[in-house]
């Protein structure tokens, strides 16, 4: 996901996730500014400052991150569905956002089932993860949050503030290979994790990108309810065919 606008003084500010700034109501309760923008991708941001804890963990996040490799047939298999991979492992990923100054960072979103973002409104981005997982330091934990670094990646990859539907089809498809890595070199690493981080991000990402169904109908009607109010391509995202038909679903 990837959002613009403008930080002040690390408070809440909305932000438009197709890449818009949009000044918030006023007078309008929170639940209500949820329930009405965040269907238009809208969200509000409070960036947090780091503890030397978790800085730790963002630290071993990309060193686990810098391990990955994606299987020669993964990539096909991808490919076959239009995926354009940003990154050809994780190496790759953890280098772009070194080279490029990116920091990552917590901070709390408005909409709690928001996982990560891009913060495109200065002129270097910055990741930033759900502050509801700011507490989170097992190895599981570790290597979910690292597959949440390698999207936000993606994002950044196009050094751009415009998000679309294939764009967020090419991020997802690097969380579900980085899946993929982390569960052929740990065996049962994400078996019994129940918090919304792996039932709503990475676990089910991985399940319905390698569903046995031909047409994707169950990833395409989640990727259709996620994003679906997108434009179906933006620069240097050209829209596959899965993409038009999450566009003609939304």
């Amino acid at each position: 996901m990837k959002i613009s606008g403008n930080l002040h003084n690390l408070a809440p500010v909305f932000y438009n996730t197709s890449g818009l700034f949009k000044k918030p109501k006023k007078n309008l309760e929170s639940s209500k500014m949820q329930n009405s923008d965040t269907e238009k991708g809208g969200i509000y941001v409070k960036p947090l400052t780091t503890t030397k804890k978790q800085e730790d963990t963002i630290s071993r996040a990309l060193n686990e991150l810098e391990q990955v490799e994606f299987s020669l047939n993964d990539i096909l298999y991808m490919k076959n569905l239009g995926v354009t991979m940003p990154f050809k492992n994780g190496r790759e990923a953890v280098n772009y956002l070194n080279s490029k100054s990116i920091d990552i960072k917590y901070a709390e979103f408005s909409n709690r089932s928001v996982h990560a973002c891009l913060d495109t409104s200065e002129k270097i981005p910055v990741v930033l993860i759900n502050s509801d997982y700011k507490d989170l330091a097992t190895f599981p934990d570790i290597l979910a949050l690292s597959e949440a670094m390698m999207h936000e990646a993606g994002h950044a990859k196009d050094n751009d503030s415009i998000n679309s539907i294939q764009e967020e089809i090419n991020c997802l498809a690097l969380n579900v290979l980085t899946h993929q890595h982390y569960k052929n070199a740990y065996p049962d690493v994400f078996e019994k994790q129940t918090s919304p981080l792996y039932l709503e991000g990475v676990n089910l990402y991985d399940k319905l990108f390698f569903d046995f169904d031909p047409d994707k109908k169950a990833l395409k009607k989640r990727i259709s309810e996620k994003y679906g109010y997108l434009n179906i391509a933006s620069p240097n995202h050209a829209a596959s065919f899965m993409a038009q038909e999450i566009k003609k679903m939304s």
